[in-house]
């Protein structure tokens, strides 16, 4: 069997790596890039980086690139791209952070029905997590894009057109559009939507599964990466389900958090549930869904906090030395709850909230001149945990958790996370676990391949 070529396409940054069938890595590199935030919430990037950083990537590792047969894709998602018939972008891709379609949220919801909504595709449209805001933007705003627009598709449309002339998105990344039936996860739109938000389905791509073979690799495509040109390339996932997958996330009641530039909680569930207060994707698996709950910034936030409160220090000095002795100095006190007393009270909407039709803030009170930049951090970081521990109340209801919190990406190393996810997120046990959506796209490649994951 050949080796497969994982790519990774974050939020702001990229990685590829070469794997075995056997899910041996064999090389690996990564390019970082810049998104746009502008304009009271707007959040979108240039695909063509995601281009540019695949180009680069492929020359660093063109000798590994011979045997490789399969190529995989996780993504950010949704990163909603608008493109012609062959499918080059009609303008930036429009990414989860997005907070420019409150206006449309709010019109369509009340024309669909929001218990509609709920019980077939299991999710309320909102600004940038939903496409369907997004697409009746473009068309409210952008009425020239809207005209020349032959498909509206996510990060892996894109990818996956370019690679094989080919449309296709998939479940995982589109069961949050409100577009889905995501309840009966049948590979189908839904049509009562479509027509109530006067879409065309032609503008959509079609529905395949996240390991299905979506095409042919191009010979041009071929030759420009120095890839062979027999490979055959799969339609790829969301990045968030696919690193949980690379984590063994499979199992209901399975709980995964992921602290990277947003923070992110999820729950594996066997059956399809749904809230005003969540998302619920479908797994890259059969028979599984996963709920989804997004706080914007994660690890955003404390690259806010480093730029405003800790200019004078480098990034290293910032994470490796004084958060940690910030959450030392707290959780090694005889007395932390005392501590916490004195702390200000933190709303962790920084950018936005993916749940609301408002675009909200976050704020601090409770400040006075004893406040320090410390309990300022602090309380920050409790505010964003507690947020967290409200979703994992909520699910609690609706199914039964597992007692393991299975925790991963770069705030999770910060040496005291675990502690303060026991303090104010919830009573379970929290295990750091090396995860990525890199091998959890190499994953998808090994099912393609011998129809099991490993």
């Amino acid at each position: 069997m050949r080796d497969i070529l994982a790519i990774d396409v974050g939020t702001t940054a990229f990685k590829i790596g070469v794997f075995g069938p056997d899910l041996e890595k064999r090389c690996e590199t990564s390019r970082n890039y810049q998104i746009h935030l502008y304009d009271h919430g707007k959040a979108d990037i240039e695909p063509e980086k995601w281009w540019w950083a695949l180009q680069d990537s492929c020359a660093e590792l063109r000798d590994f690139l011979s045997s490789v047969g399969v190529i995989s894709f996780s993504v950010t998602t949704p990163g909603l791209v608008p493109m012609d018939e062959k499918g080059r972008a009609l303008g930036p891709a429009i990414l989860m952070l997005d907070g420019r379609s409150h206006k449309q949220a709010r019109e369509i919801r009340e024309r669909v029905g929001e218990e509609k909504f709920l019980r077939e595709t299991c999710n309320l449209p909102v600004s940038g997590g939903s496409s369907l805001c997004s697409i009746l933007w473009i068309r409210e705003n952008q009425p020239e894009i809207w005209d020349a627009c032959s498909r509206f598709g996510h990060c892996n449309t894109y990818m996956v057109k370019r690679f094989t002339g080919e449309w296709a998105i998939d479940p995982s990344t589109t069961s949050i559009t409100g577009l889905y039936n995501t309840a009966r996860h049948d590979l189908t739109w839904n049509r009562d939507v479509l027509a109530l938000a006067e879409i065309p389905e032609s503008k959509l791509p079609p529905l395949m599964q996240s390991y299905h073979r979506a095409g042919r690799i191009l010979p041009e495509v071929a030759r420009e990466l120095g890839l062979p040109e027999d490979c055959d390339v799969l339609c790829g996932g969301n990045d968030a389900v696919i690193a949980a997958l690379s984590g063994g996330f499979t199992s209901p009641g399975d709980i995964n958090n992921i602290c990277g530039t947003c923070e992110i909680t999820n729950v594996c569930v066997d059956r399809p549930v749904s809230s005003r207060n969540f998302n619920v994707r479908c797994h890259v698996i059969p028979g599984r869904w996963v709920t989804f709950f997004v706080l914007n910034t994660g690890g955003m936030a404390l690259d806010w906090f480093h730029s405003v409160f800790c200019r004078e220090m480098s990034q290293d000095q910032f994470y490796n030395e004084y958060v940690p002795s910030v959450l030392d100095s707290f959780f090694g006190s005889e007395d932390p709850d005392r501590l916490e007393a004195d702390l200000p009270n933190y709303v962790p909407f920084l950018q936005g909230c993916r749940y609301s039709l408002e675009q909200l803030t976050a704020s601090f009170s409770g400040l006075t001149l004893e406040t320090t930049r410390e309990k300022m951090l602090l309380a920050m970081i409790r505010g964003n945990a507690l947020y967290h521990g409200e979703h994992l109340k909520e699910v609690a209801g609706l199914v039964k958790l597992g007692r393991t919190v299975m925790t991963t990406g770069g705030g999770a190393k910060i040496r005291g996370f675990l502690d303060v996810k026991r303090r104010w997120t919830g009573d379970f046990e929290y295990r750091y676990q090396d995860q990525s959506s890199l091998l959890g796209a190499a994953m998808l490649g090994q099912f393609f391949l011998t129809g099991r994951y490993s």
